[in-house]
């Protein structure tokens, strides 16, 4: 291993990591170099002298090289320079497959696109091409650019590992804090109905961190649900109840809920009456919907006059706005809460 002389700061052992964590937030924290300990202290590198004023003593030592691998996989991309302005900044990461989507003009660059992600991030299997949404199902229809063919994977948030097939099952993995957020709002021996349940991360996330009665996991698609039940398995809950078929048909066999969840986020709105009498007085609906931003208030609105014209009064208690979808649209949350009849 090459080693050179750097300047670096001598820190005791104590105060190393809440030090090297100061100077990465100042931008004096030389990456290039590996830190090195010495008994009780740590000699950690650093970019210039400023770093001083740390309260620590400056040393010239001898560290080793460490090798700084590039993050930004548009550096490495064998493609015009014209092309590489144009690739897109972010990408969906479902466990080991990455799925990025391109302009129709640059797709024929999508080889050279998924080599480069596989070299950047080391940990991917598979790089694919997301080229919209297709079928009933509304399912990615994606075509494996780079790895492996196969797009089946396990992947992990919050404390969960999920089974899915991006190119078989809708997925959306920036949903992650969204779904942990809900499972937080779950009370201990509540009913909980999610509608729309693909593999199970709302409801096993639900399962895993909160103390329902059940949860009744319902989806149309055959694939999903066999996913779904694996999950299951897999993450040794059982509070979930696996359900294949069409959500409203499945509704009238079920009691009533404390809590709905709707995520299907391109028509879960045609489904709002449905959920609604199913919704036990006090309950919550946690519907999502693509729109244009400027169209929001008016939906809200529009729920509201249907549920009264249902003799129900309910709540909008959080309208947020969680993710782009285009450049006018974006995927927004909706929580309505029961509260009485007119």
């Amino acid at each position: 291993m090459t080693t050179v002389c750097a300047l670096c700061l001598k820190v005791p052992r104590g105060e190393a990591e809440s030090t090297r964590k100061k100077l990465l937030e100042l931008g004096l924290l030389d990456i290039g170099r590996r830190i090195r300990r010495e008994d009780d202290i740590v000699l950690i590198p650093v970019l210039s002298r400023q770093a001083e004023g740390l309260g620590h003593e400056l040393a010239d030592e001898e560290l080793e090289v460490r090798e700084v691998l590039e993050t930004d996989y548009r550096k490495v991309a064998e493609v015009p320079d014209g092309v590489r302005n144009r690739l897109p900044t972010s990408f969906d990461i479902i466990g080991e497959v990455a799925i990025i989507r391109l302009d129709d003009d640059i797709v024929a660059h999508a080889d050279k696109v998924g080599e480069a992600l596989m070299e950047t991030f080391p940990r991917l299997r598979t790089v694919a091409l997301d080229q919209g949404v297709k079928g009933e199902l509304r399912v990615r229809d994606i075509r494996v650019v780079a790895g492996a063919p196969s797009t089946e994977t396990v992947h992990q948030e919050h404390g969960v590992r999920l089974k899915v097939d991006p190119a078989k099952e809708y997925f959306n993995p920036r949903l992650a804090n969204e779904r942990m957020r809900i499972a937080s709002l779950v009370k201990p021996g509540e009913k909980v109905v999610d509608m729309f349940a693909g593999v199970g991360p709302f409801s096993i996330m639900i399962a895993k961190h909160a103390e329902p009665a059940v949860v009744y996991a319902m989806d149309l698609n055959h694939d999903a649900v066999e996913h779904m039940r694996a999950n299951v398995q897999l993450n040794k809950v059982t509070t979930v109840v696996p359900l294949e078929g069409d959500a409203v048909e499945l509704l009238s066999g079920i009691v009533c809920a404390d809590r709905i969840i709707m995520n299907l986020p391109h028509s879960a709105r045609e489904y709002f009456a449905d959920a609604l009498t199913k919704l036990n007085m006090g309950g919550t609906i946690h519907l999502y919907v693509i729109c244009e931003r400027d169209d929001i208030d008016r939906i809200a609105v529009d729920m509201s006059v249907e549920a009264r014209g249902m003799g129900m009064r309910i709540g909008l208690e959080r309208i947020e706005e969680l993710k782009t979808y285009s450049p006018s649209m974006s995927v927004f949350a909706l929580d309505v809460r029961l509260l009485d009849w007119c």
